[in-house]
């Protein structure tokens, strides 16, 4: 949304200034009411691209010979959609401003004429992105089930099913697991990374849990919970971090 705004905001004032350029150089009148107006259409490209995209979410091809062809027809589709919803709404105003007023198929018949190759290239290049981000976000990473760990000059391969939580002790981490803490000189965002998200929680600035090794869950009353392993040690969960556990209270 915040992109399409700042686009669409930039072309629209690019726009009213190129047609004010125009009538200084051809030496013809500027109305600016008539040519914010006009170039209203770009204001349709916002709700329109949204509604676009939801379309394609909603349909979500599988088969990448369907994805042209899909994004050509939501592109075809949206564009007259487009130019129809402007040439109402130009008219519709001008009609209450302008005597004499305008009429339909003239400025349905413009904008097809100038802008219709605009329009398909946005409604067609627009969904065929949100189709790429929309299919990458939905490709599961595959996170190890063992981890390096450097412990003076050796180097440990520790299951990442037996950490139950990792906390820091600048410079370093404490890795716990079930039998012993191990000091290993990488930072918690660098765990983060390497393990699996939805199994090891950032939970406060200082701490990862494992949701696994997690027994019980106790408010402060404050928005921050403790969490008790099956260890018997007591985590602070933050409220700082919520959007990383709150799976755990759902």
């Amino acid at each position: 949304m915040p992109l399409y705004l700042i686009i669409v905001v930039f072309v629209f004032l690019l726009a009213v200034l190129q047609d004010y350029i125009y009538s200084r150089i051809q030496n013809t009148g500027f109305y600016l009411s008539e040519s914010s107006l006009y170039n209203t259409f770009w204001i349709f490209f916002i709700p329109l691209t949204i509604y676009a995209n939801r379309l394609i979410k909603i349909v979500n091809p599988k088969n990448k010979f369907t994805k042209l062809p899909l994004s050509f027809g939501v592109g075809l589709f949206f564009s007259f959609l487009h130019i129809i919803l402007f040439a109402s709404l130009y008219v519709l105003v001008s009609s209450l401003i302008f005597t004499p007023t305008h009429r339909f198929s003239n400025i349905f018949y413009s904008a097809l004429s100038n802008q219709l190759h605009i329009a398909l290239l946005w409604y067609i290049i627009f969904p065929t992105i949100y189709m790429s981000k929309h299919k990458s976000t939905h490709i599961k990473k595959h996170y190890p089930d063992k981890i390096k760990l450097k412990i003076g000059s050796k180097i440990l391969n520790v299951s990442s099913s037996t950490i139950q939580f990792i906390s820091t002790d600048k410079p370093y981490s404490i890795i716990h697991t079930n039998d012993k803490k191990i000091l290993d000189n990488k930072s918690l965002k660098e765990f983060e990374t390497n393990l699996d998200p939805s199994v090891f929680l950032r939970v406060h600035r200082s701490s990862i849990i494992n949701a696994n090794y997690v027994k019980e869950l106790k408010s402060r009353n404050n928005g921050d919970y403790d969490a008790t392993l099956q260890s018997g040690k007591v985590i602070r969960l933050s409220r700082h971090f919520r959007n990383n556990w709150k799976q755990l209270i759902q």
